[in-house]
């Protein structure tokens, strides 16, 4: 007959695996990492080539995409940003497709006590966009949720909805 174990080992035995796994994963999120992939084809009449540089850090992220065709090039890109700001998070994504054009969002959330706000922005290089508000809190009648939205044009959209308990 095998001796048993006493509880307590086992389960401080299964704390430690615990937290070494969790050591080992906040470890490897923290750290950076690089990619660069590229290929190319030719042949007696046409050649292409194309290529991608990837960047991923804690917080942040950006695409590099690029290649030319007989001669002719393109290149695309796209990079986003994360913070946490104490009390909620701020996040600014940027993409800009091969003809140029520029696509620039931003977003920003609060939370509070009894308090949620979060206001998002869309703006294109061709001058087109909007930007959205919602704000909710809850007070003794319940929860109320404002919402607001304008376009660059001026046309305007908002809503008031309260919850009660």
């Amino acid at each position: 007959m095998t001796p048993r174990r006493p509880f307590a080992a086992v389960a401080l035995t299964g704390l430690l695996v615990v937290a070494g796994l969790a050591a080992a994963a906040d470890s490897a999120e923290a750290q950076s990492v690089s990619r660069h992939r590229s290929a190319s084809v030719s042949g007696p009449y046409h050649s292409a080539m194309r290529g991608a540089d990837v960047y991923r850090s804690p917080g942040s992220a950006s695409v590099s995409r690029y290649g030319s065709v007989d001669g002719q090039g393109w290149s695309s890109a796209r990079a986003r940003t994360t913070v946490n700001t104490g009390n909620g998070y701020a996040t600014t994504a940027v993409r800009t497709g091969p003809a140029g054009n520029t696509q620039t969002r931003a977003a920003s959330s609060v939370y509070g006590d009894d308090r949620y706000s979060r206001s998002s922005s869309v703006q294109t290089s061709n001058g087109y966009g909007y930007d959205r508000q919602v704000d909710a809190y809850r007070d003794d009648d319940g929860v109320t949720v404002n919402r607001t939205a304008t376009t660059n044009s001026g046309a305007t959209r908002s809503s008031s909805v309260t919850r009660p308990y």
